[in-house]
């Protein structure tokens, strides 16, 4: 092959290449309290970390795990407005598939699409001491 063509058409091939990596992506956010891992042990997301997964093809299956730090309770996903949010209002693992994807083309297109979708557990503190006989009271609420 003249050298004059390896160029263009390595070039072509890396962006042949990341068209066909592009894909939708599943953005895990933890908040302080816990942490986010597949079932499976392949994903692991820590306390206050943003992870991002690439969706790019219909053999993406994991189930996600919520678990709160001692002290924490996993409320639930967190459900927002829009619908970029998944599993949002359960308390069981969350279970993401692309299997049902092939052949539907809109799901395709999403599969395909540069799209975020999002997980997001809420974790509440697990209060294990609060004494009733007790009123603490701030300072700038007395006047002193």
């Amino acid at each position: 092959m003249h050298s004059s063509y390896r160029a263009p058409l390595t070039g072509l091939l890396i962006v042949v290449t990341l068209l066909m990596l592009s894909g939708c992506k599943l953005e895990i956010r933890v908040p302080k309290g816990g942490t986010v891992a597949s079932t499976d042990g392949a994903y692991l997301c820590e306390a206050e970390q943003t992870c991002v997964i690439d969706v790019v093809d219909f053999f993406f299956d994991e189930t996600f795990v919520a678990e709160p730090a001692p002290g924490y309770t996993f409320t639930n996903w967190k459900a927002e407005g829009n619908d970029h949010y998944l599993c949002g209002g359960e308390t069981e693992p969350c279970r993401l598939s692309t299997a049902e994807f092939e052949g539907h083309p809109v799901l395709e297109e999403i599969l395909e699409s540069d799209e975020i979708f999002v997980l997001e557990p809420r974790f509440s503190i697990v209060l294990t001491h609060c004494p009733e006989d007790e009123l603490v009271v701030s300072p700038s609420l007395t006047g002193h």
